[in-house]
């Protein structure tokens, strides 16, 4: 509906406020770094200590997907595809970590690792954890799992069956169809779906508040250094690590929103 057509006031309304919400977001980020200056933001951005933490964040986030999408992937395909007994109790339960607040996640976890297997695991391979980088992944890939097999179902859910049901008849299994005809098809899906998983893992730190806490250069990744120093009252450190998380998001939107395509499922 073009905006000066009769009744055309209501998208005119609709758009002025999305651009309100743009123009919000706009000088949130801009005040802040004219408040930083530009001098201030190339000393920040010079020294060790910002690379150290983005880098931080961007392996432990990395691994923390990989094992997200491998547990994220068959589940949203099951609750994609398949009829079991309880699947919708299955499926709310799998959401939990998506709506509950990731405190919760994190005050759960120290309870789970002083249990079987964990606590076997640490005894046994001497790997402890909780306050180290391993906590850090495991506390990542619980609350990215969550959100990686409901994204993972929503890109199989736009692949039509009709295609899986033409490739059995032909003869193929279901595990041949899954990744000859299945994966190849919701491909983009899949990727978008992933950049979106790693941007949530890499802005948790509720979870690693309460699970991990805080070891300089070992658990402060970005959103967690930048709570920390905003404590200690580093608000040149705070604006130049926020500035740095929003170009994390807005590139990893840009890339979504370009290989998604018409199957992005944000």
């Amino acid at each position: 509906m073009a905006l000066g057509s009769r009744g055309g006031w209501w998208p005119a309304l609709c758009v002025g406020t999305a651009g309100s919400i743009l123009a919000i977001y706009v000088l949130l980020v801009t005040s802040n770094w004219i408040y930083l200056g530009w001098h201030d933001t190339l000393y920040f951005f010079s020294k060790s200590r910002m690379w150290e933490r983005f880098w931080l964040t961007v392996w432990t986030s990395t691994i923390s997907t990989s094992f997200s999408l491998l547990v994220g992937i068959p589940a949203g395909y099951a609750l994609s595809r398949f009829r079991f007994p309880c699947r919708y109790l299955i499926a709310s339960i799998i959401d939990l970590p998506i709506v509950v607040s990731p405190a919760v996640v994190g005050a759960f976890l120290f309870g789970i690792t002083t249990r079987f297997p964990f606590d076997w695991i640490s005894e046994y391979y001497g790997i402890y954890i909780g306050r180290n980088v391993y906590g850090v992944l495991l506390v990542q890939f619980t609350v990215t799992a969550a959100f990686c097999a409901r994204l993972m179902k929503a890109s199989f859910d736009m692949i039509p069956t009709r295609f899986e049901s033409v490739s059995r008849s032909l003869g193929a299994s279901s595990l041949r169809t899954f990744f000859k005809v299945v994966l190849p098809m919701a491909k983009n899906g899949i990727i978008a779906s992933m950049i979106v998983v790693w941007a949530r893992a890499a802005a948790e730190w509720e979870g690693l508040m309460l699970f991990v806490g805080a070891t300089e250069g070992k658990t402060d990744i970005m959103p967690f250094a930048i709570y920390l120093d905003w404590n200690g009252g580093m608000m040149g450190w705070v604006t130049s690590m926020s500035i740095v998380c929003i170009l994390m998001a807005v590139s990893a939107i840009s890339a979504m929103r370009m290989i998604g395509g018409r199957s992005s499922v944000w």
